[in-house]
């Protein structure tokens, strides 16, 4: 690993590019793009010395570089860029700090940072593409390390007399004129492709032009033959065998002895194109070629940067909405955009669509008529056959209770009725008719008594009332404990005749009206549905798991002989048609609603 980075910092040091005069210029360029620089630096580290060495300051005067030192260093440590607001105070005024890593072949082999008056969070990432932008056109550089000093200035000098200009198409005009001063031509002409095709904005010697004029639309042509052929064409060119029809119309028809144009390529894509005039004594070598695309390659950066800065805001827009539907259009993640072409053809689907709306709600089955049998008597509990769940016919024992008790008090009872009937024939016999009505009394009484006490024990079973299902009451853990007269021991539901009870969520009654049908899924029965029919709405909620609930009664249309009072499921009731985007959103949107609605002033 160490070889390798050696290798690559004697490369950049022998490079032209780490020339301290080239560097100086790219600093101070790239600076005046950046609104608000104070200051800035561009270092190298320095593999065999292990130390971080200046190659560039801004302005060339910066004498303490104290403040970038720490940040330099924090970025070479972690490789990436990095943004420290008001990281420095002076007086009144605050500074950011910004600092960006140069890579080559994954490599760092410079740092760039610089020192800014304080801006908003929103211009962070603005500041950062512009020293994006610089660092490539520092990359074109390094490519073309080959060429020598004066190459650099020159090309440096260039964009400074270009850039010095007010507006864009100022630029041009700056930038046409020096290109034919330092390559010797006769003409040279710029042209942006807009719509396939070239349209020339800058013409050397000429302040103004028309671009329908013969010469404009020749040179439009030259232009357009070098861009379809993706390279550059120089005519006239004795080692090649292509034709350049429009080559040679523009030299046949405007006397120009040798031509040279070359495509502009930014981001990827056609920016535009160039084209050289030089009189037939100069023609274009190879090595002048060379040149001229090297010199164009890294002017173009800074021509398309102008380029959009100096758009309107609605052609700004236009063209970021342009790029983002054509990245969109393309083919670029096509499984993705498949998706979510598929996603909005099912959501326009669902605003159109219309279906049926049912509201949802927990539902237990009941007996229509439950039958409670309650204690006869108080007593011990002596058996107890059955219990909740199970199935029972009419007369059938469930439960019985103790008779001891009760068979003692009629045999007691027994025994005074014997003793009172003795007494009163001797009453008789002694003709006392007070004596005779008393006891006669106390006869009557006790055979009341007796009655009582022979009904009691015959209700000491308690049988079940009609053919039924036990829906609560298990005895069989209780025998032997005591009851109490009146006290409830079972619940006991007919086999036929059942009600569904709906528990509805209060945001979803008012959707709910008497005599809707719906279908019902008990959990039992997962695999059928059940007709249904809404008889009643209670008038009042109850809480019910944490939520307001309405009980909705509802009837069974040919119900199965399989259910049982009891059961649970899911009850769904016809609510009427509505779009399919309402149905599952409302939800939402209503408890949206209903919270803007309370935070509302």
């Amino acid at each position: 690993m160490a070889e390798p980075c050696r290798a690559i910092s004697a490369k950049f040091t022998a490079s032209r590019l780490m020339n301290k005069k080239f560097s100086q210029q790219w600093l101070a360029t790239l600076c005046s793009f950046i609104p608000g620089v104070h200051s800035a630096i561009f270092m190298v580290p320095d593999k065999g010395k292990n130390s971080i060495r200046t190659v560039a300051k801004f302005p060339a005067s910066l004498g303490q570089i104290n403040d970038f030192v720490s940040i330099v260093k924090y970025t070479l440590k972690r490789r990436e860029h990095g943004c420290f607001p008001n990281a420095r105070t002076i007086g009144d005024q605050a500074y950011d700090f910004f600092s960006l890593p140069v890579l080559m072949q994954s490599e760092i082999f410079g740092i760039l940072a610089i020192k800014v008056k304080h801006i908003p969070e929103s211009r962070h990432a603005a500041v950062f593409n512009s020293l994006k932008r610089g660092v490539k056109w520092l990359r074109l550089a390094n490519v073309n390390s080959a060429q020598d000093d004066h190459f650099y200035s020159s090309v440096v000098g260039l964009l400074t007399a270009c850039f010095e200009q007010s507006t864009y198409h100022q630029g041009l005009i700056q930038m046409v004129t020096e290109l034919t001063r330092e390559f010797n031509c006769e003409r040279v002409a710029f042209a942006e492709f807009r719509h396939h095709h070239c349209h020339v904005l800058a013409l050397s010697n000429s302040a103004s032009f028309d671009d329908r004029s013969n010469l404009v639309r020749k040179i439009a042509d030259a232009m357009d033959e070098a861009i379809e052929r993706d390279t550059a064409i120089v005519f006239p060119d004795p080692n090649t065998r292509q034709i350049q029809r429009a080559h040679q119309d523009l030299a046949r028809k405007f006397g120009a002895g040798s031509l040279c144009s070359i495509p502009l390529i930014h981001d990827q894509r056609v920016f535009g194109a160039v084209t050289l005039l030089r009189s037939e004594e100069m023609p274009f070598d190879s090595e002048a070629l060379s040149l001229c695309q090297q010199t164009l390659s890294l002017i173009t950066p800074f021509l398309a940067l102008k380029h959009e800065d100096e758009k309107s805001l609605v052609r700004k827009i236009g063209a970021r909405l342009g790029k983002r539907l054509g990245e969109f259009f393309g083919f670029k993640n096509l499984v993705l955009k498949l998706f979510a072409i598929v996603a909005v053809l099912m959501l326009s689907l669902t605003i159109l669509i219309e279906g049926d709306f049912r509201v949802s709600a927990d539902a237990i089955l009941e007996g229509r008529i439950q039958r409670v049998v309650a204690a006869p008597i108080s007593g011990y509990l002596r058996s107890a056959s059955v219990r909740a769940g199970d199935t029972v016919r009419q007369g059938d024992v469930m439960a019985s209770l103790d008779d001891a008790e009760l068979k003692l008090e009629l045999t007691k009872n027994s025994g005074q009725l014997q003793k009172a009937r003795r007494e009163y024939r001797q009453a008789q016999s002694d003709r006392d008719l007070v004596k005779i009505r008393i006891i006669s009394e106390q006869i009557n009484q006790t055979k009341a008594e007796i009655a009582l006490t022979r009904q009691q024990l015959a209700n000491i079973r308690l049988v079940a009332p009609f053919d039924g299902v036990i829906i609560e009451g298990d005895l069989s853990q209780l025998l032997g404990s005591p009851v109490e007269r009146g006290e409830t021991l079972f619940k006991i539901a007919p086999l036929e005749g059942y009600r569904i009870i709906l528990k509805v969520d209060e945001s979803d009654i008012s959707y709910i009206s008497q005599g809707q049908t719906g279908t019902l899924v008990l959990s039992s029965v997962s695999n059928r549905s059940l007709p249904l029919t809404v008889e009643r709405i209670t008038a009042v909620a109850k809480a019910d798991d944490g939520a307001n609930i309405f009980r909705v009664e509802a009837s069974l249309n040919n119900a199965p002989d399989l259910l049982r009072p009891g059961m649970e499921g899911i009850g769904k009731v016809n609510a009427g048609r509505a779009r399919m985007i309402w149905i599952w959103t409302h939800e939402i949107t209503d408890w949206l609603q209903l919270w803007i609605w309370s935070w509302w002033p």
